[in-house]
């Protein structure tokens, strides 16, 4: 169902960081701030994961984010990885309270970034069915205009001229079915709110200020509800905070892993 990649293996092999990507991007996402990880906080594996359809994962038209979780913790167990960090940003928020709520004692800490723990309202539901429509009918141009003003910060569009280039490969990587399926992924998923008081491992939560798709207030209010949490906002960050400063980012994780 889901692909893992081996970015980083320590000879160590003491611990193990798996890090799940957003909508609608893959792995690759993750490659210059896991990168700052590695150097930083070398005695960590660094897994990165790809949700069905993105990456080298098989499309498939139905899924669920609970039975993705219930794969990566099959393929993680296969390779004796049995206490991860798991992490997340955005739609890989999701996913990691998903797999918390599924195995909560074999969890060695969460990262969740740019990411929140209620699910779509009615109205967001229906917006989600609208984009998947919207992608079937007229391909990468609908995900383009409804996502790349809200992905990144005006801030960083003005600093690194390549972003959006880099955000559309990374986008039209994948197929328009996989985009469209994932919408309708998103929008039956759980409600995580009442997981948040029971969340008992090392919790960081990173934003950035400028989030122009969850906003930082809601991340903030997020973490006071999740006991041992700390929570970091990105100035000037945007919603792809770990593409947009992945040196910053990956020397903000390693410091929390480093404690652990």
């Amino acid at each position: 169902m889901i692909s893992l990649r081996s970015f980083y293996s320590t000879p160590l092999n003491k611990h193990s960081l798996v890090l799940i990507h957003a909508f609608p991007l893959t792995s690759n996402m993750w490659d210059e701030a896991a990168e700052t990880v590695a150097k930083n906080a070398p005695s960590f594996n660094i897994i990165l994961a790809d949700m069905p359809g993105f990456g080298n994962a098989p499309v498939l038209k139905e899924w669920t984010l609970a039975a993705a979780m219930v794969d990566l913790h099959h393929q993680l167990h296969v390779q004796d990885m049995l206490e991860p960090v798991i992490g997340g940003l955005s739609m890989g928020g999701y996913a990691a309270l998903a797999y918390y709520r599924l195995y909560p004692n074999e969890v060695k800490a969460l990262i969740l970034s740019n990411t929140k723990a209620a699910a779509d309202s009615a109205e967001g539901k229906k917006g989600r069915e609208e984009f998947a429509k919207d992608v079937e009918a007229r391909g990468y141009d609908a995900v383009y205009e409804r996502m790349l003003p809200k992905l990144v910060s005006d801030s960083a569009k003005k600093k690194n001229s390549d972003l959006l280039p880099k955000l559309k490969r990374w986008i039209s990587s994948s197929s328009t079915e996989a985009i469209a399926s994932c919408l309708r992924t998103l929008a039956l998923r759980d409600d995580s709110t009442d997981l948040l008081p029971n969340i008992s491992c090392p919790s960081l939560l990173v934003t950035g200020e400028d989030d122009g798709i969850i906003a930082s207030e809601e991340m903030e209010e997020m973490a006071s509800q999740i006991p041992r949490s700390k929570f970091i906002s990105f100035i000037k960050g945007g919603h792809l905070t770990a593409v947009e400063d992945p040196e910053k980012w990956g020397s903000v994780v390693s410091s929390f892993l480093n404690v652990l």
